[in-house]
């Protein structure tokens, strides 16, 4: 079993986009940007998405350097977390061998963590 895990400060996350509008489109997909823009306070959940890119990154070697809009965050019908990996992150997850990948997200008032998790072979 494999785990990717990640943790940031949300105040990071609202001080990148202040500082480099760019890094919205830089870092999240279109559909990412709807979903966490339609909110009334935006900044943990565009924070949780990002740990979530990062546990990615941290899950298997081969992912360590995939383009942060290849890996995506959506929300499925039943309001949970669903990752999907495109292009180059899903390229590298069939070289690796790994299984689809399961997330959980969370966060407080002034963090956000995600946990990625998944097998081998």
């Amino acid at each position: 079993m494999l785990i990717g895990i990640d943790i940031i400060d949300i105040d990071r996350v609202k001080l990148a986009v202040q500082r480099t509008p760019r890094f919205l489109t830089r870092v999240y997909t279109a559909a990412e940007r709807d979903y966490c823009l339609g909110k009334k306070n935006p900044y943990p959940s565009l924070a949780v998405r990002f740990a979530a890119k990062e546990a990615v990154r941290k899950l298997h070697p081969a992912l360590a350097s995939c383009p942060w809009q290849d890996i995506e965050v959506c929300m499925n019908l039943n309001g949970m977390p669903k990752l999907y990996l495109h292009g180059q992150a899903r390229l590298a997850q069939l070289q690796a061998r790994l299984a689809d990948p399961s997330i959980s997200l969370s966060h407080s008032d002034q963090q956000a963590v995600a946990a990625v998790v998944c097998t081998k072979g």
